[in-house]
């Protein structure tokens, strides 16, 4: 009998960079690295891991293809170490749902430049119901007055206008 066997971690799994690693806490590489320095893994001067960092496996030196030093962050070492800082670690559901928000800003900033809306509204549209209230929370989050309307489209936070009614206003206005 051949029992499937369970798959080893991949490399990517394991070993992240800091804006990898700053998604599982919802926070910038550059928040990352002032954490890293304040649990000891990084010397805030030199922007480098420590050695305690080094020896205990937290990071691994990786070098770039033109030589230069780079360093990949255990990630499951790291967010123990950040979450008994007292730091939250977000769900898979809630990266996912972060990087959603994070699509559906930058669209919307594209579309209020270019005026085109299609990937917008296509990309919205896609998006199951289920996962409107968690993109939601971190649209607000992240500042942004973007809200998934109730009909599966995209609606502004502090318009009570059904959104087909605020695309169609926002076209009048020049916006879309």
């Amino acid at each position: 009998m051949n029992k499937k066997q369970p798959r080893p971690p991949r490399f990517r799994d394991t070993w992240m960079n800091q804006t990898e690693l700053g998604r599982h806490f919802g926070i910038s590489a550059v928040a990352v690295g002032k954490k890293l320095s304040e649990v000891g893994l990084r010397d805030l001067q030199q922007k480098e891991p420590t050695e305690l960092a080094k020896i205990e496996g937290y990071c691994r030196f990786t070098p770039m293809k033109d030589g230069t030093p780079f360093y990949l962050w255990n990630k499951e070492k790291v967010a123990a170490l950040f979450r008994q800082a007292g730091m939250s670690q977000l769900s898979k559901e809630e990266v996912e749902a972060r990087a959603t928000a994070e699509q559906l800003i930058e669209l919307a900033e594209q579309a209020e430049e270019t005026g085109i809306d299609k990937f917008l509204y296509f990309f919205a549209n896609d998006l199951p119901r289920r996962e409107y209230p968690l993109v939601d929370r971190f649209l607000r989050e992240l500042g942004s007055d973007l809200r998934l309307g109730t009909d599966t489209t995209l609606a502004l936070a502090d318009d009570p206008r059904p959104p087909k009614v605020q695309n169609q206003a926002r076209r009048d206005e020049g916006v879309d």
